[in-house]
């Protein structure tokens, strides 16, 4: 006669535990990408109403002295992500803006893309959309003047 096995059977790790566990990766691997390619720089979040930042470092070809500089070309020296959703009325019409200026930007369609909500999330706790990563300065929203700013003042 065999004897029953005294093994408990194997319990499944929760549900919950895995999504923690996948966040903070997605947390760590976002630090570290920032850290390696943005050296001295800091990370702010801007509200859409484009409150006032307390100034942060960004990175770019230096241009001359009194040239004014478009958006466009300042898109070219500036790393813009738009976090968006293709559902999201105000990420059309700042998608349709980006297109009117010229300006070059990389989309995360956070429906789309494996592990953008997990990046989102470290940018924007809340999670809205659209938010925008301007070389480091997080934007939340969709507001021209706060978005052109930003893009120029990276680009300086």
């Amino acid at each position: 006669m065999a004897t029953p096995s005294k093994e408990a059977p194997a319990k499944s790790t929760p549900w919950w535990a895995l999504t923690m566990a996948a966040a903070l990766s997605v947390a760590v691997l976002a630090f570290a990408m920032r850290s390696g390619s943005s050296h001295g720089q800091t990370h702010e979040v801007v509200a859409a109403d484009g409150a006032p930042s307390t100034g942060a470092i960004a990175t770019g070809e230096a241009r001359r002295e009194g040239a004014p500089m478009t958006l466009a070309a300042a898109s070219e020296t500036v790393s813009i992500e738009m976090y968006s959703a293709t559902w999201c009325t105000a990420c059309s019409r700042a998608k349709a803006w980006l297109r009117e200026q010229n300006i070059q930007y990389h989309e995360i369609d956070v429906d789309q893309r494996s592990g953008a909500m997990g990046q989102l999330a470290v940018l924007n706790p809340r999670r809205t959309l659209p938010t925008f990563d301007v070389q480091g300065q997080v934007l939340v929203g969709f507001e021209p003047d706060a978005l052109a700013g930003a893009i120029r003042g990276a680009a300086r």
